[in-house]
């Protein structure tokens, strides 16, 4: 754990250029950061709901915070979340699977996937006052990033190699345990409803991951973006309900 490896993992999962190169795979990536990374994409995200919202209306927040988190990221968990729709949820063996996944074109699963996260996000900030979007935006940053590092740590990866083969590596219990402590650091905002988010990324995660050992046989970093995404969709509805 070091001061590189959260910069690697910023330059890993965000578009700002921070990592220096070196290391083993598990120290350059950070994965134990990544939930770190993901409450700071929120939180950037919580800022800007919160300016939006003191000069436009609720709906107009939501999609400028919807547009940082995924102009942040660089769209990298969005376009997982749709090659992963688009392979796992068509037709055809594992390998077919694969080579649809591989593919960098949309096809019809992958553009409802978008669209339903996408719309689903704005729809639950909208619904939240800013400073409950502004505590759920990094609460949903950490727990879809947590969720990212338990995939990555517990599923196989299911090619021979590929950008997800990176973050693969030792100390899994180590990096595990120190994501889960800061992303209890990153829910103490709204304790409550994040204990109901987390229970909601948690199955989400579950169904996602499981679809993906069913199909292909482990995870590709494709699948690591969906199950950021469809968490942080969980994550946002908690927040968002009554």
């Amino acid at each position: 754990m070091s001061l590189r490896s959260f910069r690697s993992a910023v330059a890993f999962l965000t578009v700002v250029p921070v990592a220096d190169a070196g290391g083993d795979p598990g120290e350059r990536l950070g994965r134990a950061y990544f939930p770190a990374v993901g409450a700071f994409v929120g939180l950037a995200a919580g800022c800007v709901f919160v300016l939006a919202s003191a000069l436009a209306s609720p709906f107009v927040a939501a999609v400028a915070a919807v547009a940082t988190g995924a102009v942040l990221t660089g769209g990298l968990h969005l376009d997982g979340l749709a090659d992963s729709a688009d392979g796992l949820l068509g037709g055809g063996d594992r390998e077919r699977c694969l080579e649809i996944m591989r593919d960098p074109r949309v096809g019809s699963f992958g553009a409802i996937a978008l669209a339903l996260v996408l719309l689903g996000g704005v729809a639950a900030l909208s619904a939240m006052t800013p400073a409950r979007a502004f505590a759920g935006l990094i609460a949903a940053g950490a727990l879809s990033r947590l969720a990212m590092l338990a995939v990555v740590a517990l599923l196989p990866y299911a090619r021979p190699a590929g950008l997800g083969t990176a973050a693969q590596g030792q100390r899994r219990v180590l990096d595990l345990v120190v994501g889960c402590l800061l992303t209890v650091i990153a829910c103490t905002l709204n304790v409550r409803r994040s204990l109901v988010a987390a229970l909601l990324v948690a199955l989400t995660t579950v169904v996602v991951a499981g679809l993906a050992r069913r199909r292909i046989g482990g995870a590709t970093g494709d699948v690591y973006g969906a199950c950021t995404e469809v968490g942080q969709l969980a994550a946002l509805l908690a927040f968002a309900a009554h």
